[in-house]
């Protein structure tokens, strides 16, 4: 019984609950839930300290950092990941309480640990599931701002599969914690615009930032832990679709392969692939005063299929092994293409009526944007993997040759509408360019054989491969240049961040060329192209923070 009175002390915790400290409440420390997490029908979550400063050591033995938890019926998770961001001898482990990363530990190697999804504890909510996200983020030295800025000003208008108003919508949840598959999309996107190398890190002095490899690790393992235990959803495939990007850029195509399957099967499995242009006929019927929020979320989830489409058929292009087959079926000419960033982002506030209704075969039209051209040239590109498994090889070389001039055709229109920089159609040309570097290589991996295609002999269609490959080598070599030239001083996005991820694939496919015609004494101008190219290279890597020993390779 307690002194004042003879009533019983209410049990409290020894410290505030992990909710109250990030959003910098005053606790009342009450179990099993605080107050203001009961008031606000949060999960209330407490970190439970042993006595004594110096108890890093004893948590790392026992291997997990013991929790109190509220008695709300949480959300079935578990896993537990080790970042490996050094911190400085003279970090202390009550400084590392200050990086906001919920059960931080310091290990004797003086590594930062961070204790997700304890395997002895069986159940995690969704706040939690949040929690350990942010703190993640956080451990990067960075804010949810920060990253959200720059993944919609940098990567999202080359691939815009998600809403920003959906985005926003999700984060602002009025006091609730984000969905945890909304939190596993915001790990990766962190992933995605992570870049200590250009200068996203403090300042001097400051705490290192977590290794980006550390990052992928620990977003891949959370992802893999979250999808285990939610139904697939619309933001747990937008964020396997960039674990597939992310892999893709760091020289891993198979990796990437392999995670874009998977991105698919669960896309078919939300139904996003047969529902979407039902539900997206039925959101323009809607009247002026009703809610859009059917049309938006219909348009996000058939720009994310679109997507997954345009990403394997790239990905594909560099697999080791060829033969094996796509999960997704390209759509018919007449499909609807793809709407664009600007006006995914104005959905709420624009006239369904208003919403451009261009098919996949126009590719003519002035009116279609940076998005749709990916998806064009993404198709031109599918009808070149599928005209190599024509048996007959004139009818194929007919075919190849047909696609060719449509191709060059497409470049002709687009570049011009990117001139000297980084832009919305810059996803498209990377693609268009790839494209016309695996036709013309599988021109020219042709045996000799009698050939009556266009009554040419196969020497001649080797002679104008070479043509045609010089040629987009020259294409290569100007983006090459833009790369490698100063970034204007008064942006904060960096010119690398506006270039999409194929281009290291489009580099390292003009480098074989130049490799390959050393011989030729006609092409003087490719021995300096090859310098300006691995300069290109480099700045890429740099970005991506890539070793090109453990996934590039250059022959």
């Amino acid at each position: 019984m307690a002194a004042d009175g003879g009533r019983p002390r209410r049990a409290q915790a020894a410290q505030a609950c992990m909710i109250c400290k990030n959003r910098k409440k005053k606790c009342n420390k009450s179990l099993p839930s605080c107050g203001y997490c009961t008031r606000k029908d949060l999960d209330c979550v407490y970190v439970q300290v042993p006595n004594g400063k110096n108890h890093a050591p004893s948590a790392i033995e026992n291997g997990y950092s013991p929790l109190v938890r509220g008695a709300r019926p949480p959300m079935n998770v578990h896993s537990r990941m080790v970042l490996s961001a050094k911190l400085p001898s003279d970090q202390t482990t009550d400084e590392v309480d200050q990086l906001s990363c919920p059960f931080a530990i310091l290990s004797k190697t003086r590594s930062l640990t961070v204790d997700c999804f304890n395997p002895m504890i069986n159940y995690m909510s969704k706040g939690q599931v949040y929690l350990e996200v942010h703190g993640i983020i956080r451990g990067t030295r960075q804010f949810v701002d920060d990253i959200s800025a720059r993944y919609f000003q940098g990567f999202h208008p080359h691939l815009p599969i998600i809403s920003h108003t959906r985005f926003y919508d999700n984060l602002i949840t009025l006091g609730a914690a984000p969905a945890a598959d909304f939190s596993i999309l915001l790990l990766t996107i962190c992933l995605i615009t992570h870049a200590p190398a250009l200068g996203y890190r403090p300042g001097d002095g400051a705490t290192p930032s977590i290794e980006q490899q550390s990052l992928y690790l620990t977003a891949r393992s959370l992802f893999a832990q979250v999808q285990v235990s939610c139904s697939s959803s619309v933001p747990l495939i937008q964020a396997s679709l960039l674990l597939a990007v992310y892999e893709y850029t760091n020289g891993r195509p198979d990796d990437a392969f392999v995670a874009i399957a998977g991105s698919a099967r669960m896309a078919y499995a939300a139904r996003i692939r047969t529902g979407d242009r039902h539900q997206t006929h039925l959101a323009h019927t809607i009247g002026h005063n009703e809610d859009r929020g059917l049309l938006l979320q219909a348009e996000e989830a058939a720009n994310t299929w679109w997507g997954i489409i345009i990403c394997e058929r790239t990905f594909f292009c560099e697999v080791a092994v060829s033969d094996q087959p796509l999960v997704t079926i390209f759509p018919g000419a007449d499909a609807q293409l793809p709407i664009e960033p600007q006006v995914l982002d104005q959905l709420d506030i624009l006239d369904p009526q208003s919403l451009p209704n261009i098919p996949l075969s126009c590719l003519t039209s002035p009116k279609v944007g940076g998005f749709g051209r990916t998806a064009q040239a993404a198709c031109l590109l599918d009808q070149i993997l599928k005209g190599f498994h024509i048996p007959d090889i004139d009818s194929r070389l007919l075919l190849l040759d047909r696609l060719d001039t449509n191709i060059q055709a497409f470049l002709s229109l687009v570049i011009p509408q990117c001139p000297g920089q980084a832009g919305v159609f810059c996803a498209a040309i990377n693609i268009a360019i790839r494209a016309l570097f695996t036709l013309h290589h599988h021109i020219l991996s042709q045996p000799r054989q009698a050939i009556r295609a266009n009554f040419k002999p196969l020497e001649e269609w080797h002679s104008k491969s070479q043509q045609a490959l010089d040629t987009v080598t020259k294409i290569v070599l100007d983006i090459a240049e833009t790369l490698i030239a100063p970034s204007p001083g008064n942006t904060a996005m960096h010119t690398i961040d506006g270039m999409p991820p194929m281009y290291p694939y489009i580099a390292r496919a003009a480098l074989r060329h130049i490799h390959s015609s050393a011989q030729r004494q006609d092409v003087g101008w490719l021995g300096s192209a090859e310098d300006v190219l691995r300069m290109s290279l480099d700045r890429y890597f740099e970005r991506w923070s890539v070793s090109v020993g453990t996934g590039w390779t250059f022959d």
